[in-house]
């Protein structure tokens, strides 16, 4: 089958980390033998990379990325004509239609005309999908990844009209996460949208044969990893609960694994709740330094406020790390009472709560099962399969 991507953001070469899962998909689908293409909407940030990159004389309306850090196949086509300022979708959706036509032109000359259109995101690559699907017939299903739902963000003119456009258009829909299904279908509510999580790659997350013990003489090793870039996930909470513990007489740690412009916020807020000897901050880390700390780690925890899905959480699990979650949206999907424990978001006194009994309770966790799941529902395998038979179902008799 050949499945065209439509996305609103893809990774960059100085940017590798945006937009990753969609790559992670797309991979996922070459491997279990598609043909896959990814046509990416305008953003100014991937336009003034290709800028820096090769000057005025290498920027196109449209350009053929190089940058694919696998060895398959997969043609990326990066659109750079059509943006407009966000808060104003009636422009930007006009502008990418009519740009991203153009695009898919392009790529459907090179590579033929794909059976099913994979979009990403409404905003805007579920609406170029819609566009592109009305003047050639092909079929397209959706997936949202947006946290916009679930923050009360769906704020600028004619956003509802666009998203009932693509929700009503649409063969299929699908979200990362339960909450953020519930949350779509307010804008349209007679289509149903399917839960599809995210994929893990559970060859690099996989467990260690010998899991960190707890003992009197070693910190209690808590893991949060995350870009420091946005407060909605709850820094501050998790180190006010880390100070709870320490007057509770608890020998608790916290390893934060990323970086961002929050950093020293972060790491003042530590020093002032005299914390700050028992968080570490290693700095941004390469997949396969995420997965080596999470194996080092006790738990791997996530304070946020909201999370469609929550990546790091799922590649804990496929390490068999027990994990501690807010109930923001997105976790609940995955974690089991054997495999965590869930607690109300925004609540200090729950968190801290629920890190002693993770301490407390740490050998009932079930390592096997935490994988198990992971492997079942999120696996490239497991994942290529269930879009498989969407796509199968909507272009059934075309």
């Amino acid at each position: 089958m050949h499945i065209l991507i439509v996305a609103s953001y893809y990774p960059t070469a100085e940017n590798p980390v945006t937009g990753i899962f969609i790559e992670k998909q797309a991979l996922a689908l070459h491997k279990a033998g598609h043909q896959v293409g990814v046509l990416v909407t305008p953003r100014i940030s991937a336009t003034r990379e290709q800028l820096r990159r090769g000057g005025f004389g290498s920027l196109r309306s449209v350009t053929r990325e190089t940058y694919f850090p696998y060895d398959a196949d997969i043609p990326v086509y990066r659109m750079h004509w059509g943006w407009f300022p966000r808060p104003l979708p009636p422009v930007v959706a006009l502008l990418t239609g009519s740009a991203g036509a153009a695009a898919y032109q392009g790529y459907a000359l090179a590579h033929g005309t794909p059976d099913v259109l994979y979009a990403h995101d409404t905003f805007y690559g579920g609406y170029l999908a819609s566009v592109i699907g009305d003047k050639t017939g092909i079929p397209f299903v959706t997936l949202e990844h947006s946290t916009s739902y679930l923050e009360g963000k769906i704020i600028f003119p004619m956003q509802p009209r666009i998203i009932r456009r693509v929700l009503r258009r649409a063969a299929a829909r699908c979200a990362v996460g339960k909450a953020l299904a519930q949350a779509l279908m307010r804008y349209a509510p007679e289509m149903p949208v399917e839960t599809l999580g995210n994929v893990i790659d559970v060859t690099r997350f996989f467990p260690q044969p010998n899991p960190p013990a707890v003992s009197q003489a070693e910190p209690f090793r808590f893991t949060l990893v995350a870009g420091l870039k946005e407060r909605r996930k709850g820094f501050d909470i998790l180190i006010a609960a880390l100070a709870r513990l320490a007057a509770d007489g608890l020998n608790a740690h916290l390893t934060i694994g990323g970086d961002g412009p929050l950093k020293a916020e972060i790491a003042a807020f530590a020093e002032q709740q005299g914390v700050a000897d028992r968080v570490v901050f290693t700095g941004r880390l390469t997949p396969d330094g995420v997965a080596e700390l999470m194996r080092r780690s006790h738990a791997v925890v996530c304070a946020s406020a909201v999370e469609t899905f929550n990546v790091t959480l799922a590649e804990a699990m496929a390490c068999g790390v027990p994990v501690l979650s807010t109930r923001c949206g997105g976790p609940e999907d995955f974690i089991a009472p054997e495999t965590g424990i869930l607690v109300p978001p925004g609540d200090t006194a729950a968190l801290a709560d629920g890190m002693r009994r993770m301490i407390a309770e740490y050998a009932r966790f079930d390592r096997a099962a935490a994988r198990r799941i992971i492997v079942e529902r999120y696996s490239e395998a497991a994942f290529a399969a269930r879009l498989t038979a969407i796509f199968q179902g909507v272009t059934h008799g075309r």
